[in-house]
C-alpha cells in the first residue's frame, strides 16, 4: 500500500513539474520488452494510474530484475 501511495505521489507531483506534450494517447504504446525493462510492473501502474486519471510517463522505466541461481 505504501508503494502505490508513494507511486501516486510521484506521479502527481511529477506532473506538476513536467513541460511535456500534452497529447499522451501514445504513452502506453512505448513499451519496450525487448530491452529488458520490467513491463509487468509498467502495466500495472499504468492501469492504476489511469483509473486514477493520472498520465504516467516514465522517465528511467524500471529494469526487469534477473533472478539469480541459488
Amino acid at each position: 500500500m505504501k508503494r502505490v501511495i508513494a507511486i501516486f505521489l510521484i506521479c502527481g507531483l511529477g506532473a506538476c513539474a513536467s513541460s511535456g506534450n500534452k497529447d499522451m494517447n501514445n504513452v502506453s504504446q512505448t513499451k519496450q520488452s525487448t530491452s529488458g525493462y520490467d513491463d509487468s510492473y509498467m502495466t500495472r501502474v499504468e492501469s492504476q494510474a489511469t483509473q486514477r486519471g493520472v498520465v504516467v510517463r516514465w522517465i528511467h522505466p524500471p529494469k526487469a530484475r534477473v533472478k539469480k541461481g541459488r
